[in-house]
């Protein structure tokens, strides 16, 4: 492998420890990474078609419009590596317009839809090298291939930033620029700051998809974990929270109720909330200089037509 992840795998260990810390404070969390499994990834993908989520084919649409700008940009010969690849649509408007891209690596938690994607990209585009890896993209990346391979390109499309907070988004951005290195580079999509209610009814669909999505989080805990979680008692509920520019993703409580997870008890109030995501919306300033901050040069942004998503290319500041 040319990549190296610190902690290539999702370990039950980890599951379970993260659980248990999460429903153990005074006000409640679930990490998000564990949303992707294979049913939340095929979910989320379905979150992705939905008339009121903007940001996929928004960000398709832009992508598309960019390509050959970017490819100019990153030039030929380029390594893409992709965390958090999932099924690897957006990567194939890249793959297209660039002049002999050598290797693309995505990464993804979810082993079955990552090789499920990989086999679909390997069979679209046969002269480029695919190395899925298995693992979670928050973990600092090595370089251990060859050194010759200068034009390593982190693409990170989606919005996924946003999932962090600002001080944890400073820290992954440093990595990725410590991965690349000096003549490297990355794109990265942005989700901006816009109406609430274009916010909050791109996070509550009519569906419901969104809700079993969150909901999911639950049913692992209750099939991998023996928990005992009463679905039809949490509600899902997503709601902009202005002063820290951020979509709030919970799981409510509709009742005082007890849930027992690995032979532990866990208390909950009416309308008690699990806190399972956040979604930070940024202006075009304030995420450029979040990437300064990081050590980055924003080479070039582009907004799509009705300012919704912006695209920047980032290079490592000299």
């Amino acid at each position: 492998m040319d990549v190296k992840v610190s902690d290539l795998t999702e370990t039950p260990t980890g599951f379970i420890d993260d659980v248990i810390e999460g429903l153990s404070q005074e006000n409640k969390t679930l990490p998000c990474k564990y949303f992707y499994d294979e049913t939340g990834s095929n979910l989320f993908e379905a979150i992705c078609d939905l008339d009121e989520y903007y940001i996929t084919r928004t960000e398709l649409k832009l992508l598309d419009d960019i390509k050959d700008e970017l490819a100019d940009l990153i030039g030929p010969k380029a390594v893409i590596i992709e965390p958090g690849a999932g099924a690897g649509i957006k990567i194939q408007t890249l793959l297209a317009a660039l002049d002999s891209p050598t290797t693309y690596v995505p990464i993804d938690i979810s082993a079955d839809f990552l090789f499920y994607s990989a086999k679909k990209i390997t069979a679209k585009f046969p002269e480029v090298d695919i190395r899925p890896i298995q693992g979670d993209f928050t973990e600092t990346y090595e370089w251990t291939g060859n050194k010759d391979f200068t034009n390593r390109v982190v693409f990170f499309p989606g919005s996924t930033i946003g999932n962090f907070t600002p001080k944890q988004a400073e820290t992954f951005l440093r990595n990725q620029r410590q991965f690349i290195g000096r003549q490297g580079a990355m794109v990265i999509g942005v989700d901006l700051v816009k109406p609430v209610a274009r916010l909050e009814s791109a996070y509550n669909d009519k569906q419901g998809v969104t809700a079993e999505f969150n909901k999911n989080l639950l049913v692992r805990i209750n099939n991998e974990l023996g928990g005992n979680f009463d679905l039809n008692q949490f509600e899902h509920a997503a709601v902009f929270n202005e002063q820290e520019s951020r979509i709030e993703m919970h799981l409510v409580s509709q009742k005082k109720q007890t849930v027992r997870i690995n032979q532990q008890s866990f208390q909950f109030d009416k309308h008690e909330n699990i806190h399972t995501e956040n979604s930070y919306k940024y202006s075009l300033e304030s995420f450029q200089a979040l990437a300064r901050r990081a050590g980055f040069a924003c080479r070039q942004s582009w907004l799509d037509k009705d300012e919704l998503i912006g695209v920047h290319y980032l290079t490592p500041e000299k």
